[in-house]
């Protein structure tokens, strides 16, 4: 059975997870205009993971502040950029197999005006497209986060942040 401290943790994990997925997935989006999926992915993982170290220190596991705080804090650090480069490249690697798999599927929502609307007697005004979306993209983000999420929470709970460096 589950403590409720490491309940309470997982909870706590998932809000900041799910704002990092938020800025991961902002960051990927927009640059997978301009290169690669592999490297705007990559660059999604890097912006989210600074965003994600900071909160989850902070808050999830309440890292706390003592008389070693520089030398442990270095520690801290090494061993959580050292499991997010593992869990980043697993990351990227899913991503990356998950776009393969998945079939290019667009999501499309789209308003379409009668002949005998008045803003629709225009030809052109006959459907709009108001949304889109790349299926396979998202549902491989959502693929990828999930994975790397679950190497993230065991590392560190257990490693990074592991009962000596922590209050939780």
């Amino acid at each position: 059975m589950i403590s409720s401290k490491t309940y309470i943790a997982f909870t706590k994990f998932g809000i900041v997870g799910g704002f990092s997925f938020l800025v991961d997935m902002s960051v990927y989006y927009g640059t997978s205009v301009f290169f690669p999926s592999y490297m705007a992915k990559a660059m999604g993982i890097i912006v989210a993971t600074g965003v994600n170290y900071k909160l989850n220190s902070l808050w999830t596991w309440g890292v706390k502040k003592g008389e070693n705080a520089p030398v442990q804090g270095q520690s801290v650090l090494r061993n959580y950029l050292l499991l997010y480069a593992m869990s980043g490249s697993l990351n990227v690697l899913t991503n990356e197999l998950m776009l393969k798999v998945l079939p290019d599927w667009i999501l499309q929502l789209n308003i379409v005006f009668p002949h005998g609307y008045a803003i629709a007697q225009n030809a052109l005004l006959d459907s709009n497209e108001l949304f889109s979306v790349k299926i396979d993209k998202f549902f491989a983000v959502l693929v990828a986060t999930v994975v790397g999420m679950m190497v993230n929470f065991v590392g560190q709970k257990l490693w990074v942040f592991g009962k000596s460096k922590s209050q939780g």
